[in-house]
C-alpha cells in the first residue's frame, strides 16, 4: 500500500513538472517539441484556441477511445497521468512565463519536461497522450510503439516548422534534444551503481572476502582467471555496490593487497537480492505459476 502510494505520488510529482514546463516556457513561446502537448501547441497556433483546452480533449477523448479498445485494466499506468497532466496544466495556466526568449524557452521547457517525464517514468507511470495513441497503433496496425511515438513528434516539429515558422521547427529540436538528455539523466540517478573487478593473488582471497562481506555487507562473484604476462593463477572478484561505496572498496583492497588490480565500471541495471526493486508491479503475462512439464 505504502509502495503503491510512492508511485502515484511520483507519477503526480512528474506531471506537475511537465505542467509547469508547458507554461512557463513551451506553450506562451510556441515551441511545438512532439507528444500530445507539442501538438496542442501547434493546433492552438492554427486555430488561434488556447494549448490548454485542446490538451484537454485531446487527453481525455484519446483516454475514453483507449479505455473501450484497450480495457480498463491495461491503461492503469496511464489513467493517473492522462487525467493529472490537463488538470495541472490548467492549474499551473495563470501563472506568469519566465522568459519569452524562445531560444531559453526550448532549453528551460526541455529540461523540466525531460526531469518530469523521467519521473514518471520510474514510477512505471506516463502522461498519456501519444504513449496511449502508440498502444492503439500498436494494436490495430501492428506499428511498435517506439516507432509510432517517433513518427507523431517528428510529424509535429515538421508541421511546426511548416504551418507556423521554420524557426518554430528549429527551437523544437533543441528541446527534444535537451528533453531526451534530461530524462535520461533522471533515469540514471535511480540505477547509481558501480560493478569492481578485483583481481589478486590467492594469498588475500579470504582477507578481501570477508572485507566485502562483513565491512561492506556486499555480495561477491569468484572467478578464476590467468595473467597474461606471468602466467600465474589469479581470482578475479565481481563486486557490484552503491556507487558511494566504491571509494571506501578500493581503500579496502589497497590496505589488505597493495598489489590488486582494481577497474570499477557502471552499472545502469541492477536488480536482485541486496538491491532496492523498482516501484510498480509484475506484469501480469509473467506472474504465472510454473506449469510442472515443460516440453521441449
Amino acid at each position: 500500500m505504502i509502495r503503491q502510494l510512492q508511485r502515484y505520488m511520483m507519477i503526480a510529482a512528474g506531471t506537475l513538472v511537465v505542467a509547469l514546463g508547458f507554461n512557463w516556457f513551451l506553450s506562451p513561446n510556441h515551441i511545438a517539441s512532439g507528444g500530445l502537448s507539442g501538438a496542442s501547441i501547434l493546433l492552438g497556433g492554427i486555430f488561434h484556441t488556447d494549448p490548454m483546452i485542446i490538451l484537454w480533449i485531446g487527453s481525455l477523448l484519446i483516454l475514453v477511445v483507449s479505455a473501450f479498445s484497450l480495457g480498463i485494466r491495461s491503461l492503469a499506468a496511464s489513467v493517473i497521468g492522462s487525467v493529472l497532466m490537463p488538470f495541472f496544466v490548467l492549474l499551473t495556466h495563470s501563472w506568469q512565463q519566465l522568459t519569452d526568449n524562445p531560444l531559453l524557452a526550448s532549453i528551460y521547457g526541455g529540461v523540466m519536461t525531460g526531469v518530469g517525464l523521467g519521473i514518471v517514468f520510474r514510477a512505471h507511470g506516463n502522461t498519456g497522450g501519444f504513449t496511449l495513441l502508440a498502444q492503439l497503433l500498436q494494436k490495430w496496425m501492428g506499428i511498435k510503439p517506439s516507432q509510432a511515438i517517433m513518427a507523431m513528434d517528428s510529424i509535429v516539429v515538421i508541421s511546426a516548422g511548416i504551418l507556423l515558422a521554420p524557426e518554430k521547427a528549429l527551437y523544437a529540436l533543441v528541446s527534444v534534444f535537451v528533453t531526451r538528455k534530461a530524462m535520461e539523466m533522471v533515469l540514471k540517478l535511480q540505477r547509481s551503481s558501480k560493478m569492481a573487478y578485483i583481481i589478486t593473488s590467492f594469498e588475500y582471497e579470504q582477507a578481501l572476502s570477508r572485507a566485502v562481506l562483513q565491512d561492506l555487507d556486499r555480495g561477491l562473484t569468484k572467478l578464476s582467471g590467468t595473467g597474461g604476462y606471468t602466467d600465474d593463477h589469479r581470482v578475479i572478484m565481481m563486486v557490484v555496490l552503491a556507487a558511494d561505496k566504491a571509494h571506501k572498496l578500493k581503500l579496502l583492497v589497497q590496505a589488505l593487497d597493495p598489489h590488486a588490480f582494481i577497474v570499477f565500471t557502471d552499472a545502469d541495471d541492477v536488480a536482485g537480492e541486496g538491491f532496492n526493486h523498482e516501484l510498480g508491479q509484475v506484469p501480469a503475462s509473467l506472474n504465472r505459476t510454473p506449469k510442472s512439464t515443460v516440453r521441449l
